[in-house]
């Protein structure tokens, strides 16, 4: 028994033996072969870092090719944040006497800072720096800048220096450079740091957050461009409509480090790509004329009175032309604008506030497209075009006798007469006539026969036509930000009631509402670019066409060449141009309207005959005055049309200009219309010079070359092969 208890107790022992070596056999190999793998990424991982470098994004370009935005090297002064925030950890920023005691605790590295700024002549205050380290446009992990476009020597003052001012770094960025200012400044845009939503959208995951991105969206046959926080991105304007174009592909570059992370070696570096060139539908040339007219007539009729007494505060206004045949955007011009050089770096507190002011007329809208507006009598023919579609007016019925007022049928209380500006008596009109003379009493005969025969003519004929020409709906161009407009309906109306009844007096519509939006007043709004736009269909006979801005997107063959030089560069992509839908009118139809338009430049009874005859197009013009009226201010000044107005010559401008509180039409909307394409039609538009040498003085030289030129042909006698800067030779 002792025996085989021994043997019992020995085999025992063996048996756990072999099982921890068995076990530990396993773990090793277990570590070796399986795990090892695991533990060298984790190794090249720690040892390893990829940094992303943003490249150069596209260039922006006229249509002639001539560059209006670029890119240039900067130099800047910033600071990193988080150095010194592990010399006040434990302290929360996000407390008041935390925050107090994070600005005395760091008050002498503020002031050693601004010492030295100051010294190098950047005039600089601790206090300055203390603003930019608290500032929340700037994220957690981004250095801020505390000087900007610094010279060199103040680079190689702080990069020798760099443990006497701990957390400053000196770098050079890529920033947007503007040749012509803020000339086309709502047009173009602005680019800004990435924010938290633009990252998931762009399908970049946010730092700190467990939030999905998005699956990425991006152009046909183009690979998404990646982003990170801290990267530039489009905000308006074309820098954002354009972002996956203009963005480049960043470039790699992993560089080996050791423990401390210190960087041993560069393992490999991939340059970036720059981003493609867009090229604009507008000529800066012609934007330039409309901003500064525009700005002109502005500032040289506020502060006066209108001809009815009002005071004229006119605290924007903004001018569109368009190419009816394809719906380029020629010019878009908006006042008050806007310098885009002052923004490069992000926009400072200060400006911000500025901008963002009412008083001030928020520059950094673009009312072209985000400013709504009653189109007064721009709107007559839509209710024309509406009497004829619908049955109403045709043979037999086509005119009405305008004794200045009109009376409702049956009207037994309330508001019963609607009249003419200052009552004029017209006489008897046709619809032709109607519009040059611009007869509200023959559209409110018009507007309460279609409401009262609703049964035969349906609830909405004249809200149907507007429809037909885009109004009360976004015309679809590309930019960001368009405003749809308003055009109001007796179902809008009765459901902007049910949804808010304290607003509204009644969710009812009445014969009045109906005469109102007739010629383009009460709740009726339209954009400057939607008018253009609808100006732009009758011009071309119907077709309706999206507004767009950019006609192609090129890459530079040779980088040191100008990118729109011909022969240096190909074509990525192009963008075509695209008809959105027509509007139903048959010949005579259009006859009539095409008629009554061109008759208020051309017949002398027309409203703005004799603004026109005082600074001619070279061609016939048809177009429409409008003054819409707005309670206890000045009146809205409304112009819009077409030209080369020409039975079977296709129209080349279609135009719209809205100025408010301003006064009628016939002053300030239409003479500063023929400002503006008279010189267009004649070719003799000015050359705008950029802003920046040598380009300008080179630019300059051959203005006055020119110039000089011109006098020389004209002093013997004219010379065909002369022509003046700006003239297009025949």
């Amino acid at each position: 028994m002792d025996t085989d208890s021994a043997k019992v107790r020995l085999g025992a022992v063996g048996i756990v033996a072999v099982s921890l070596f068995l076990a530990l056999f396993a773990r090793l190999w277990f570590l070796q072969g399986i795990e090892r793998q695991e533990f060298e990424a984790a190794s090249v991982s720690n040892r390893l870092r990829v940094i992303q470098t943003e490249g150069p994004r596209g260039r922006i370009l006229d249509r002639n090719g001539r560059v209006i935005v670029d890119n240039r090297t900067t130099i800047v002064v910033t600071l990193d944040r988080e150095p010194l925030r592990e010399r006040v950890s434990g302290l929360d920023e996000r407390d008041p006497e935390d925050l107090e005691k994070i600005r005395e605790e760091l008050s002498e590295e503020f002031e050693s800072t601004a010492a030295a700024l100051t010294s190098l002549s950047i005039p600089t205050t601790a206090e300055d720096i203390w603003e930019r380290y608290t500032d929340k446009r700037y994220s957690p992990q981004e250095p801020v800048p505390v000087a900007e476009d610094v010279g060199e020597e103040v680079e190689q003052y702080f990069m020798e220096r760099t443990a006497d001012y701990p957390g400053v770094l000196v770098e050079r960025r890529t920033v947007r450079e503007y040749p012509y200012g803020s000339l086309a400044a709502h047009l173009l845009g602005y680019v800004g740091e990435i924010n938290d939503e633009e990252l998931l959208a762009r399908g970049a995951e946010v730092p700190g957050s467990d939030e999905e991105p998005a699956t990425t969206t991006t152009l046909p046959g183009q690979e998404p461009k990646p982003y990170e926080a801290g990267d530039s991105i489009g905000k308006t304007g074309v820098e954002r409509a354009y972002e996956q174009d203009l963005r480049a592909v960043p470039g790699e570059r992993t560089i080996e480090v050791n423990a401390r992370g210190e960087m041993l070696d560069v393992v490999s570096d991939t340059p970036p790509v720059p981003g493609e060139d867009v090229w604009l539908t507008i000529d800066i040339d012609q934007q330039a004329l409309a901003e500064a007219a525009l700005a002109e007539k502005i500032e040289s009729i506020r502060g006066g009175r209108t001809s009815d007494g009002m005071d004229i505060e006119a605290p924007q206004g903004s001018v569109v032309i368009t190419d009816p045949e394809t719906g380029e955007v020629r010019a878009m011009a908006s006042y008050p604008t806007y310098d885009p050089r002052l923004i490069v770096n992000g926009i400072p507190t200060a400006l911000w506030e500025y901008y963002q002011d009412p008083a001030n007329g928020l520059p950094l809208n673009n009312w072209a497209m985000q400013g709504g507006y009653a189109p007064g009598s721009t709107f007559k023919p839509i209710t024309a075009l509406a009497g004829m579609q619908s049955g109403f007016i045709g043979p037999g019925n086509e005119t009405f006798y305008d004794q200045g007022v009109y009376e409702l049928q049956n009207c037994s209380g309330g508001k019963c007469e609607f009249q003419n500006a200052g009552r004029a008596r017209l006489g008897s009109v046709d619809l032709t006539r109607s519009l040059t003379v611009s007869s509200d009493v023959y559209y409110y005969w018009i507007a309460e026969n279609l409401w009262l025969g609703r049964g035969a003519y349906g609830e909405t004929p004249i809200q149907d036509t507007a429809e037909q020409f885009g109004l009360g709906s976004s015309t679809g161009i590309e930019l960001p930000g368009e405003l749809s407009g308003r055009i109001p309906t007796p179902q809008n109306r009765r459901e902007a009631y049910e949804a808010n009844p304290e607003a509204f007096l009644t969710g009812d519509w009445y014969t009045g509402d109906n005469l109102n939006t007739a010629i383009g007043q009460g709740d009726v709004l339209v954009t400057p670019l939607q008018l253009a736009n609808a100006y732009a269909t009758l011009g071309n006979g119907g077709t309706v066409m999206r507004p767009h801005v950019a006609f192609q997107t090129t890459r530079a063959i040779d980088a040191t060449q100008p990118p729109g030089e011909e022969g240096n560069y190909e074509v990525v992509r192009t963008i075509e141009p695209e008809e959105l839908g027509s509007v139903e009118m048959t010949p005579d139809q259009y006859g009539k309207l095409f008629q009554g338009l061109l008759g208020v430049t051309q017949d002398p009874g027309g409203t703005a005959s004799s603004v026109w005859a005082a600074n001619p197009t070279a061609w016939p013009f048809a177009g429409k005055t409008g003054t819409a009226q707005v309670r206890d201010k000045a009146d809205t000044s409304v112009f819009a049309g077409w030209g080369p107005a020409v039975p079977g010559q296709a129209p080349e401008y279609a135009i719209a200009v809205i100025i408010p509180e301003s006064g009628f039409g016939s002053d300030v909307a239409a003479p500063l219309t023929f400002e503006i394409l008279t010189p267009i039609s004649e070719g003799r538009v000015d050359p705008v010079c950029p802003l920046v040498e040598p380009e300008r003085s080179e630019c300059e030289q051959d203005k006055a070359a020119a110039y000089e030129r011109l006098a020389a042909a004209t002093a013997a006698g004219g010379d065909e092969g002369d022509t003046a800067p700006g003239t297009e030779e025949p």
